[in-house]
């Protein structure tokens, strides 16, 4: 699904290229459904995320803009942070698609402790109601679309992954697949 989501925004970044626009700052709070993927954890995240404008000497890569993203689990259960670069590529005057890529950090269970009794109650709980994670450290990717509502205002849908792939850590890789809504509201104009 990564290399999918990776191959996309190549895509995506190609085509767009000559029409990515300038963006201030932003923020976006949101709510996203946890765990799709593998359902081992449960409850919504709540999500804020804080944009800020390209700076210039990030022309030469479609002058993505940075973010830092916060994702938090109403059960108590994995939360995340994250930090990288997004891309925006307008469709149309008001559509806009969004790719983000980026580094997080968790706080869930990176894996069981190979070393305890097969029947033991900790580790039966934790494989059966924790996602597993590998590694505290993930990379963040995320597919969006967003509509401006007006000048300051916009509602999206988004999907997010975060993985290790492999690149980061190597054995477990249970990851986090999680899909929501978010508001976001633009500063300066």
């Amino acid at each position: 699904m990564t290399r999918l989501m990776m191959a996309a925004a190549a895509t995506a970044l190609l085509a767009g290229a000559a029409q990515a626009e300038d963006r201030g700052m932003e923020f976006r709070l949101g709510v996203t459904a946890h765990d799709l993927a593998d359902h081992v954890e449960d409850g919504p995240n709540v999500t804020a995320e804080l944009l800020f404008a390209s700076p210039d000497f990030l022309s030469g890569i479609w002058s993505p803009r940075p973010y830092i993203y916060g994702s938090f689990n109403t059960n108590g259960l994995t939360n995340f942070g994250a930090a990288g670069l997004a891309w925006n590529i307008p469709l149309s005057d008001r559509w806009h698609l969004e790719i983000k890529e980026g580094l997080s950090y968790n706080d869930g269970v990176v894996d069981i402790d190979q070393n305890s009794p097969p029947n033991d109650p900790n580790r039966i709980r934790l494989a059966t109601t924790r996602a597993l994670m590998g590694s505290h450290y993930l990379f963040h990717t995320t597919l969006g679309l967003d509509y401006d509502v007006n000048e300051r205002w916009a509602i999206g849908a988004y999907y997010e992954h975060i993985s290790h792939g492999q690149i980061l850590a190597s054995g477990r890789n249970q990851a986090l697949d999680n899909a929501g809504v978010r508001l976001s509201y633009r500063f300066g104009g």
